[in-house]
């Protein structure tokens, strides 16, 4: 018992009192859009009182050596994001995977995946794939880091 209250009474309390934290998730693909894709995921965690996670899609079949490099990539982006901000509860995570299938899964509980256009040429539509199946708005982030358009909500956000 707790001032009068069972501990099951008070878990219920204290759980329907925290309000729930929006995601935003950054999702980091190893084409050279990751900081500019997290420092815009950063940006609307803050504009929205949520959170970051940090999602950085490795390919399948890497060397321990090779997933230590991306682990440290992800990492590096996501701290020079973080820079200069405070209060921004953020969480990082590297896994396998067929990317747009991935961030996909990975962000269904979110408010706004953020990602890296699909570059003109590329062998992949990431991007595009995202748009499509995400359960929530997409924001996709440009190389010249200029406001772009979440294709979900409608909305322009500068990075």
């Amino acid at each position: 018992m707790l001032n009068g209250m069972s501990a099951s009474a008070f878990d219920h309390v204290t759980a329907t009192a925290r309000p729930q934290v929006p995601d935003v998730v950054a999702g980091l693909v190893n084409d050279g859009s990751a900081f500019r894709v997290a420092r815009a995921a950063v940006a609307e965690a803050l504009r929205r009182g949520g959170r970051v996670r940090f999602v950085q899609v490795a390919g399948e079949g890497l060397t321990p050596d090779e997933r230590d490099g991306v682990d440290r990539a992800t990492f590096r982006a996501a701290l020079r994001a973080m820079k200069g901000t405070r209060g921004v509860p953020c969480t990082f995570e590297v896994v396998e995977g067929e990317p747009a299938g991935t961030l996909v899964e990975r962000s269904r509980t979110a408010e706004l995946l953020v990602l890296g256009v699909d570059r003109p040429g590329a062998d992949h539509d990431v991007a595009r794939r995202c748009v499509e199946e995400a359960g929530c708005a997409v924001l996709t982030v440009d190389d010249t880091g200029a406001p772009t358009v979440s294709w979900r909500s409608g909305t322009t956000v500068a990075p």
